[in-house]
């Protein structure tokens, strides 16, 4: 059986929830969503793209730790092993896709729980972007302007 690697970037859309099965093995598990930004040359601003969902499936003191440690609407990234669900809900087939992880870890530089210091930029003078969004030689990209829990990490 082939196993697809994946690594996600993204936002926790729903709390750790966290179970026992059966065997006694701990499982914690919740929805994130990760968003891909281009840059739009035409208007010359970032926008978004397209929008993967994911349910992430994590296991013992993995599972301890994300419950511990996350919440709705913390940045994550989030590497394992990727696979697709499908079924049927009144008469549509649906395709859900599901990471086993391996390793979760927060995004710092896009946590809003992170303290806020405006006066250090500590992307090197790009701005509070991070380093995927500023590609090819496009401007400095906050990722977003209007988004106030988007905020630089103090030095």
């Amino acid at each position: 059986m082939y196993e697809t690697a994946v690594t996600l970037v993204g936002e926790v859309l729903s709390a750790p929830k966290s179970r026992e099965t059966r065997h006694g093995n701990r499982v914690a598990s919740f929805r994130m969503v990760s968003i891909t930004r281009r840059f739009d040359r035409a208007n010359q601003r970032w926008v978004d793209g397209d929008r993967v969902y994911a349910t992430v499936h994590c296991w013992k003191q993995l599972a301890q730790g994300v419950v511990q440690a996350l919440e709705k609407g913390d940045s994550v990234l989030v590497t394992g092993r990727l696979r697709t669900k499908e079924y049927e809900t009144d008469g549509q087939r649906r395709t859900t896709a599901e990471v086993e992880a391996g390793a979760v870890g927060l995004d710092v530089l896009h946590d809003s729980r992170s303290p806020a210091d405006d006066t250090d930029e500590v992307t090197a003078g790009r701005g509070t972007g991070s380093a995927r969004d500023c590609f090819r030689g496009a401007p400095p990209c906050p990722r977003d302007a209007e988004d106030t829990s988007t905020q630089a990490i103090g030095a």
